[in-house]
């Protein structure tokens, strides 16, 4: 998909700016930090640390995150810069947890008004 690359935050100063000026949720798996931007999209960086596992663990989670992100906001959402940085547990769970605690977390941050659907 064209743009998916434009997406995403990169510069460390893009997440400094996130995490300094933004609002964070805090979960058992995730930690979700958000800011608006002046882009007009949504954008995610992604922070896994060595804690969560090996390179390979490291890599699905980041592929997961990414995909949840991806079919959760929409494409008219409003210009807002997330980071979201994977818990060590995040390694165990599985696709559907973590797609669970993400959109908690952006109901918490108002970001997200439609209830789950079973």
């Amino acid at each position: 998909m064209p743009g998916r690359k434009n997406r995403r935050l990169t510069g460390s100063p893009e997440f400094e700016r996130v995490y300094r000026q933004g609002t964070a949720v805090r979960g058992k798996l995730l930690s979700v930090h958000a800011f608006a931007n002046d882009t007009g999209a949504p954008r995610l960086g992604l922070s896994v640390s060595r804690k969560v596992g090996t390179a390979v663990t490291r890599n699905m989670v980041k592929r997961r995150l990414r995909e949840i992100f991806n079919s959760t906001i929409s494409e008219t959402e409003d210009g807002v810069d997330f980071v979201v940085s994977a818990r060590p547990r995040a390694a165990d769970a599985s696709y559907e947890d973590l797609r669970s605690e993400f959109r908690r977390a952006l109901e918490k941050l108002g970001r997200f008004e439609r209830p789950e659907e079973a």
